[in-house]
């Protein structure tokens, strides 16, 4: 299943209209619209209701290998020349109030520009660029924006960390779509809408394709290659969760070249394996995503 997340109504819409979603009132506590293969889910704004919300459906639609977990949502840009309406793929999340980092495995070609974003407890903008040593937590805030060139908003944290208990990190994604430069201007529910609107196209036809792919993914693997990347797992020192994201690299590149234990023997024997740290481990296994993307 496709499952599509949003804060606002005004996001979700474009959607709605666009897949013929109908509303799902045995959802009492969150808003939830769907068709047999896709379902979106509406949380409200903020960290807390993105994770809520998310968790709430998880427990409700059992979760599958299969499903693919998209949040869709507008943001800020601190780069001048993201113009409103610009789209990108988030590869790093930071949840301001914690200093964690979170990382989806972008594992797949896309067509989009990547960034990083910053999940922040306050809507920032231009006018609360505080100067006073009282406020020096919301300086460095607002600083870390600016010098690092990411995005904000204020739920992607709260969507990974819920949608992390119910799926690996290859299938959540964070698609977000800037509606200011951290600028005073109004943002109407209508300018929302319209903004995501205009980037309908570019994210149906990837979503499709990906899906497709997910599908294809749950019987890629013989159990000669099976065993062969379990193998591979043991001599990289990797841990429970790289080892999922080995599967899911090899899958998708056996789906796409039609052939795998070849180009991992090739592998070992261009590299020192078995590896004697985990930390030489994640350097290999580096190596080899980048072999395979």
């Amino acid at each position: 299943m496709l499952i599509l997340t949003t804060a606002l109504y005004c996001e979700a819409l474009p959607f709605i209209e666009y897949y013929h979603l109908k509303k799902d009132n045995s959802f009492v506590k969150v808003q939830v619209f769907r068709n047999e293969d896709i379902l979106l889910l509406i949380t409200k704004s903020g960290a807390i209701h993105a994770a809520i919300g998310t968790a709430y459906l998880c427990s409700r639609i059992n979760p599958s290998p299969k499903d693919l977990f998209v949040n869709i949502g507008v943001c800020g840009s601190s780069l001048k020349e993201d113009t409103p309406g610009t789209l990108y793929l988030c590869n790093q999340i930071m949840e301001w109030e914690t200093k964690r980092f979170f990382y989806p495995d972008i594992l797949y070609t896309h067509p989009f520009k990547e960034r990083s974003i910053i999940s922040s407890p306050i809507v920032v903008s231009s006018d609360n660029f505080f100067t006073d040593q009282a406020d020096a937590g919301k300086i460095d805030l607002h600083q870390t924006i600016i010098n690092q060139a990411t995005l904000v908003d204020m739920e992607s944290a709260g969507f990974y960390q819920a949608a992390s208990y119910f799926y690996q990190p290859h299938q959540i994604f964070f698609l977000k779509i800037v509606s200011d430069n951290l600028t005073n201007a109004a943002i109407t529910p209508d300018k929302i809408t319209a903004l995501i609107k205009g980037n309908i196209p570019l994210i149906t036809d990837w979503t499709a394709t990906i899906k497709t792919e997910f599908d294809k993914n749950n019987s890629a693997l013989t159990p000669e290659e099976e065993a062969y990347l379990g193998t591979l797992s043991k001599d990289l020192c990797l841990s429970v969760s790289m080892e999922n994201q080995l599967i899911q690299l090899c899958k998708y590149y056996k789906l796409k070249e039609g052939t795998l234990i070849e180009p991992i023997r090739e592998f070992i024997k261009d590299n020192a394996l078995p590896c004697k740290t985990k930390i030489e481990g994640k350097k290999y296994f580096e190596q080899l995503r980048q072999k395979f993307i």
